[in-house]
């Protein structure tokens, strides 16, 4: 069912992009990005919610020929396993700091970008036991993440995007919103 609603996510953003029009909206300094995504997580395979921000900070030529914009994300994700005599539920809420590269195209539709993210984690897990009872720990760590990705802008305000990476996600998709 998490992978039917990721899919059809999915092609509906690629859908909406051959329905575009000509547009000038390229990550810029002073620009504020906001968004929401779904993706998928590294651990239990499951469907992460998150939402992300991001604003430019410099100019092209002032570190490279790109863009450094910063901002923020948080994600959350669960999922339950049943073993033997065990029924397991896992919880991860992760937030981060970001710093990300944009670089400077001449279509003005197309955002890509690389970036870092420093994070904090929080895991919890209950797990029932018919047998012992029940156990619910939880443990916190920061976590370093990378990720590559890409926007493109259906018009001056409203950008699909789509990101790979590792610490946060493995793969999301998502809309944002440039103000």
């Amino acid at each position: 069912m998490k992978l039917k609603l990721f899919i059809a996510a999915l092609f509906a953003i690629l859908a909406s992009l051959l329905c575009t029009q000509a547009t000038y909206a390229q990550f810029v300094n002073g620009g504020n990005y906001a968004g929401a995504h779904v993706g998928l997580s590294g651990v239990g395979s499951t469907l992460t919610l998150g939402l992300d921000y991001e604003r430019g900070i410099t100019n092209p030529g002032e570190v490279g020929p790109g863009i450094i914009g910063i901002g923020g994300i948080f994600d959350y994700f669960s999922y339950s396993e049943d073993f033997y005599a065990t029924t397991g539920s896992w919880t991860y809420i992760d937030f981060g700091v970001t710093g990300m590269y944009h670089f400077v195209l001449d279509n003005k539709k197309w955002d890509p970008f690389l970036g870092l993210v420093l994070g904090y984690e929080v895991a919890s897990w209950k797990w029932n036991n018919s047998y012992y009872g029940s156990y619910s720990p939880s443990a916190g760590g920061f976590t370093l993440g990378a990720s590559a990705g890409i926007r493109y802008f259906f018009d001056d305000n409203w950008a699909a995007q789509a990101r790979v990476g590792f610490g946060f996600y493995i793969l999301a998709v998502g809309v944002d919103y440039k103000f």
